[in-house]
């Protein structure tokens, strides 16, 4: 009859209008992109940051171990010229 369907066309409309009120609003989704934006941005900060100390260290590695190898090289003279006897390879194991 006309009135159950107006009864079930009524309680179609509350189930929809209830649906509605559990879901996020515009404002919510753009808080959310806002706050997704600023985690991206201090990601990708703290990858530039990650990389340069990387490249600082490496750089830094590299330097010490041509110095170690300069150190070395000195070394080797120093006990020839001397008649000293050393073994370069215990430095290696530092």
């Amino acid at each position: 009859t006309k009135e159950y369907f107006d009864q079930k066309l009524d309680e179609m409309a509350l189930m929809v209008a209830k649906g509605f009120e559990n879901t996020a609003t515009k404002f919510d989704i753009q808080r959310l992109e806002k706050r997704i934006d600023k985690l991206e941005e201090a990601i990708e900060a703290l990858s530039a940051k990650l990389t340069n100390y990387m490249e600082l260290s490496d750089k830094r590695y590299l330097e010490l171990k041509r110095r170690d190898l300069v150190i070395a090289k000195w070394l080797k003279q120093i006990a020839d010229k001397t008649g000293i006897s050393i073994d370069l390879a215990e430095l290696e194991k530092f």
